[in-house]
C-alpha cells in the first residue's frame, strides 16, 4: 500500500475516534452540553484530527472570525455584500495558491514540535465560503464567538460533511433513545462495512496491480471500473454515513451526502446523490449565478462549476481535467434533455432495456471521467 494511502487511512480513522469520542462525551454527560464545554471538547477534538496542522487551523480560523468581524460591522446591506464578495474571491486565491505551492507542508522547524502555520483544506475552504455567503446576503447575523468555535471544530464535519452555519442547532437536544435504537445501530454497522470495503478495494487495487502487472489492460479495466470509482466512493460515503449518525445522539443532525449514486439513469440524478453536501454548496453558489447579466448561461455554469469542483478536490491537471470533463458530460445531457425528445424512432424508448442501458451507460461515463484525465495528461507528456 502506498504512503499516501497509508496516511489517508490514518486520517480517516483519527476522525472517526474524535467523533465517537465527542458524541460520547456531549451525550452522557449534561453538563457537557454548555457550550463552554462544546468548545473546549472541539478544540481538543480538532487538535487530535489536525495535529502538527492545528496551529495553522487555529491561525486560519482566527483570521476568519476577525475578517467575519469586519464584514459584519457594516450596516448597509450592499456594501456588507460588497465586502463579503472581496473576501470570498480573496479566500479562493489564497486556497488556490497554497494549493499550488503547498503551503500546508512548510513546517516550521525550530520549534519544539514541528508546526505548520497554514490549514487551509478543501473542506474548511467550503466551510468558511458558506459562513461568509450568509453573512453578506443578510441571511445570517454573524455568530458570537462560542457559536463559531464550536461550528468551526465540530468533529463530525471537519473531514466533511458541510453544515452551514445557519444549520448550527441554536439549542443541544440530547436523544439517548437512538443508542437502543436498532435502525441506529444499522447505520453505523452499514456505514463502518461500506468504509471497510473501500479501504480492502484500495488495498486490493495495490495488489492486483503488482500481481498482475504484465496485464495493464486488465488492471486498467479494473481500476477505472471497480477499484477506482467503488473503492473511493465506499469510503468516502461509509465515513460521512458514520459522521452523520454519531452526530445524532449529541444534536447535531446533519444533512445525508450519499445516496447510492451509482446505478442511477442519468448524469444529473448521479450528482443529485453524490456528496450531496457539498455538491448543494456549488449549485446554489454558482449554478444560478447570472454573473450580472440578466439571465444565467446554464452550459456556462455548468463547465465552470464542474471546473471549480475539480480545482477544489486539487490544484493539478487532473482534476481540473477531471471537473471539466463531468461539465462536458452534464452539458451533453443537458441538451439531450432538451432536444432529445425531438428525435423520433429511437427503438425501445421508454422500456425497461433503454432504463439499463441509461444507468449502464451514465455508470460508464463517470468511470470514463475518471480514468481519461490521466490518460490524456500522458499523451501530452505530462506528469
Amino acid at each position: 500500500m502506498s504512503t499516501l494511502a497509508a496516511v489517508a487511512e490514518v486520517h480517516l480513522l483519527v476522525g472517526i475516534a474524535v467523533a465517537v469520542a465527542f458524541s460520547l462525551a456531549v451525550s452522557m454527560v449534561s453538563h457537557f452540553q454548555r457550550s463552554r464545554y462544546l468548545c473546549f471538547f472541539g478544540l481538543i477534538g480538532a487538535a487530535a484530527y489536525y495535529r502538527q496542522a492545528f496551529a495553522g487551523f487555529v491561525v486560519v480560523s482566527a483570521i476568519a472570525y476577525a475578517t467575519l468581524c469586519w464584514i459584519n460591522r457594516q450596516t448597509d446591506r450592499t456594501r456588507r455584500w460588497r465586502r463579503a464578495g472581496v473576501v470570498l474571491f480573496l479566500l479562493i486565491a489564497v486556497f488556490t495558491l497554497g494549493r499550488v505551492q503547498n503551503w500546508e507542508h512548510v513546517l516550521v522547524l525550530s520549534s519544539p514540535v514541528p508546526l505548520t502555520l497554514y490549514s487551509l483544506d478543501m473542506w474548511l475552504v467550503l466551510r468558511l465560503v458558506t459562513l461568509f455567503w450568509e453573512v453578506g446576503a443578510g441571511s445570517l447575523q454573524g455568530p458570537s464567538l462560542t457559536a463559531y468555535i464550536i461550528w468551526i471544530c465540530l468533529p463530525f464535519t471537519l473531514g466533511g460533511p458541510i453544515l452551514r452555519p445557519s444549520q448550527l442547532p441554536n439549542v443541544i437536544c440530547i436523544n439517548r433513545s437512538l443508542w437502543k435504537s436498532l435502525a441506529w445501530w444499522m447505520k453505523i454497522t452499514t456505514g463502518a462495512a461500506m468504509l471497510i470495503v473501500g479501504l480492502a478495494l484500495g488495498a486490493a487495487q495495490q495488489f492486483m496491480s503488482h500481481r498482475f502487472s504484465q496485464a495493464p489492460l486488465w488492471n486498467a479495466a479494473t481500476t477505472a471500473l471497480l477499484y477506482g470509482p467503488v473503492g473511493f466512493y465506499l469510503t468516502n460515503a461509509g465515513y460521512f454515513h458514520l459522521m452523520e449518525s454519531l452526530g445524532q445522539p449529541a444534536g447535531f443532525k446533519l444533512k445525508e451526502s450519499f445516496n447510492f449514486p451509482f446505478g442511477r439513469e442519468n448524469i444529473s440524478i448521479f450528482w443529485a446523490n453524490w456528496n450531496m453536501t457539498a455538491t448543494a454548496v456549488f449549485r446554489d453558489y454558482l449554478f444560478y449565478n447570472r454573473w450580472g447579466l440578466r439571465t444565467y448561461n446554464v452550459y456556462f455554469n455548468t463547465l465552470l462549476v464542474f471546473t471549480l469542483v475539480g480545482l477544489w478536490h486539487a490544484a493539478n491537471a487532473y482534476w481540473i481535467l477531471w471537473g471539466f470533463l463531468h461539465g462536458l458530460l452534464f452539458c451533453g445531457f443537458l441538451i439531450w434533455r432538451k432536444y432529445g425528445n425531438r428525435l423520433s424512432g429511437i427503438p425501445l424508448r421508454g422500456t425497461s432495456i433503454a432504463q439499463m442501458a441509461a444507468r449502464t451507460f451514465t455508470y460508464v461515463s463517470v468511470c470514463a471521467c475518471w480514468y481519461l484525465p490521466s490518460k490524456i495528461i500522458q499523451k501530452l507528456g505530462g506528469t
